[in-house]
């Protein structure tokens, strides 16, 4: 079923009820105020929604397939069993917002905010994430494979168990001590690179 995802929303935030078992289909809104705006079971179709606030917004078995979410708040925002498919997010705010049971695919996330996020048993593929911003982050189950997080941010985030060694980690951030690069998992290049970042001489 296609509706007008604005008016969905209007009438969705002013009775309180949740947006459910709905298809939005090359939809476009901008500079929309949709705070803890509920989707469940919907279907975002090649849809245009750049700029808009979601912040502390639900949404609970969700797909985005091909859509434009670029600058969009989404700080508190909770995810839970949702796909992200060949969409562009680029410089998105999602701080402090929980990834559950989630696959990012394809999609160009460049410049975003992570911070304080949670992704629990969520995995990201082939997506370009860099020069984003993962400090304190909290990763629970989290798999990456083939993700660009050149320039990324890792400040204060343990990244002990997570493996790399599939993606781009070229002058990524960590903290002075580099308590955070314990127990990651890379590969023999990616080593020589973060060497450089320890100060370590390899001879």
């Amino acid at each position: 079923m296609k509706a007008l995802l604005y008016d969905e929303i209007i009438y969705a935030i002013e009775t309180e009820t949740t947006i459910e078992q709905r298809m939005f289909e090359a939809e476009r809104i901008s500079s929309m105020n949709a705070k803890k705006a509920m989707f469940e079971h919907v279907q975002f179709i090649k849809c245009q929604i750049p700029d808009n606030d979601f912040d502390s917004s639900e949404f609970i078995n969700v797909t985005f397939d091909g859509c434009d979410l670029s600058n969009c708040y989404l700080k508190n925002t909770y995810f839970k069993n949702c796909k992200f498919l060949n969409c562009k997010m680029d410089g998105s705010s999602f701080g402090s917002a929980s990834f559950k049971n989630t696959q990012i695919e394809n999609c160009s996330c460049s410049y975003c905010n992570f911070v304080s996020t949670l992704w629990e048993n969520t995995s990201a593929s082939d997506c370009n994430m860099k020069q984003s911003f993962f400090s304190e982050v909290t990763f629970k189950k989290a798999t990456f494979y083939n993700i660009n997080f050149s320039n990324v941010d890792f400040f204060k985030t343990k990244l002990k168990g997570i493996d790399l060694s599939e993606c781009m980690i070229s002058n990524i951030m960590v903290s002075d001590t580099y308590t955070e690069l314990a127990g990651v998992k890379v590969n023999i290049y990616q080593a020589a690179e973060l060497a450089k970042l320890l100060k370590v001489q390899i001879v």
